[in-house]
């Protein structure tokens, strides 16, 4: 019925209908950061959240884990394992129960990348520094660090 549109698409496989192109197949070779679709924040240990990680060149990941290539994946690495990310993921994903949340592509695309200078890219970055490279004054610092003091608080107390 459809095989006219089908066949003129740049997706195919073998056949018109399996649209199994994979132009990113390469990706999965490639040094990557890596996270849980489904991540649970451990009630005893604020540190446990977010949980993002590197994976070297040459090593896959299973079905239930997403994954990031690109440049400078050190220095995302930094931020999406920051504070500043926490307090971004709290407000923007739903926990799920007493500390699971599920962490869907579309909030890691959209979480916003300061703007930098080549020198973060070189760095180990602190919670202090990647303030510092949102621009945050003390004020704006006191209110994340207290907002994830409460939520840590929260979800531990249940």
């Amino acid at each position: 019925m459809y095989y006219a549109e089908l066949e003129k698409r740049a997706d195919q496989g073998v056949t018109p209908y399996n649209l199994r192109n994979c132009a990113y197949m390469e990706d999965f070779y490639k040094q990557k950061i890596v996270w849980a679709r489904l991540m649970r924040i451990a009630k005893s240990d604020d540190t446990s959240f977010p949980r993002f990680s590197i994976v070297p060149d040459g090593y896959f990941t299973v079905d239930s884990l997403c994954f990031i290539v690109g440049e400078h994946l050190e220095y995302l690495l930094h931020l999406l394992n920051s504070k500043v990310a926490a307090y971004y993921f709290f407000n923007n994903i739903a926990i799920l129960d007493n500390g699971g949340m599920q962490m869907r592509q579309q909030y890691i695309e959209n979480f916003p990348i300061p703007e930098i200078d080549q020198t973060f890219l070189t760095e180990v970055l602190s919670d202090e520094k990647i303030y510092s490279a949102y621009n945050f004054d003390e004020s704006e610092i006191q209110f994340i660090e207290k907002f994830l003091r409460d939520k840590f608080d929260e979800i531990g107390s249940k």
